[in-house]
């Protein structure tokens, strides 16, 4: 699905007016956030508003996309928000030109100056761009735990943090925006800010309590996981009608935080210690 962007300049009166009264500006802000954040109750919470959004944003297609070939090939199958929605004004401008043909036949093959399709048809090209999207089941980076097991080993088969931020058995090891904190409806950087908050948090205690290392205990990390997925299950990454890269092979949604971006900074609020194993 492609969502208009809504861009323009700011105008110099309104740029005098912010300066002058800086709370309109942050009343705009807050605006802007609690619209992105009203999508969870489409998203999560599987509220009537979900199809007012698909209407709002097919009636853009249909304004957009005259020819009704071309129209039926960019319609999604799946929901609205299933898979990452492009956010821009120009796609649909792009597909329309007389030098832009868009072909959805399955690739057969590749050769030295054509793509041959399933349907028998072969395209001519100079140049391919290969758009395979997002590795996000895998981590790349050699990090071994305390069990002297690779990180990359233990999230083979899907991955797992306490909060997106901690993993049992890696003491001292902090990520950003790790397994599901990151977002389908909002700015991943309001999950940014939750974290470092939280991190300076857990590094003033081991600091002011001579710690040496803080690690996750076990039973909290998989409590809280269960916890995750069970949310998820009833939301339009699991039940939309699609298979995206916010799921791993079996289907669990690994990457997205499943609910208000204002509950998962209120988790991250405090250093809870007491889920934590402590050496000094």
């Amino acid at each position: 699905w492609v969502i208009p962007r809504i861009d323009r300049r700011v105008t110099n009166f309104e740029k005098w007016l912010f300066t002058c009264f800086p709370m309109l500006q942050r009343l705009i802000r807050r605006c802007i956030y609690w619209s992105r954040e009203s999508y969870i109750l489409s998203f999560v919470y599987r509220w009537p508003l979900r199809y007012m959004s698909e209407e709002l944003v097919r009636h853009n297609l249909n304004r957009e996309v005259k020819d009704p070939l071309l129209r039926k090939k960019v319609t999604p199958t799946w929901e609205l928000g299933c898979k990452r929605t492009l956010v821009t004004s120009d796609w649909y401008t792009a597909l329309q030109k007389p030098n832009v043909q868009l072909i959805t036949n399955r690739i057969r093959e590749v050769k030295a100056h054509s793509i041959a399709a399933y349907d028998g048809d072969e395209y001519p090209v100079d140049i391919i761009i290969w758009s395979t999207g997002f590795e996000t089941q895998k981590f790349g980076i050699p990090v071994y735990g305390k069990n002297g097991c690779s990180l990359a080993e233990q999230w083979s088969e899907t991955m797992e943090a306490y909060r997106g931020v901690t993993i049992p058995n890696y003491p001292n090891l902090f990520l950003l925006l790790g397994p599901n904190s990151r977002l389908g409806h909002s700015s991943v950087i309001v999950m940014l800010e939750a974290q470092l908050k939280y991190l300076v948090e857990i590094f003033v205690y081991m600091n002011e309590n001579s710690v040496r290392s803080v690690a996750i205990k076990q039973s909290v990390h998989e409590k809280y996981n269960q916890w995750l997925q069970s949310k998820l299950k009833q939301t339009v990454w699991n039940l939309g009608g699609c298979h995206s890269w916010y799921q791993n092979v079996q289907g669990n949604v690994t990457t997205i935080w499943p609910d208000f971006t204002w509950i998962y900074r209120s988790l991250l609020q405090r250093f809870d210690s007491e889920n934590y194993i402590i050496e000094k």
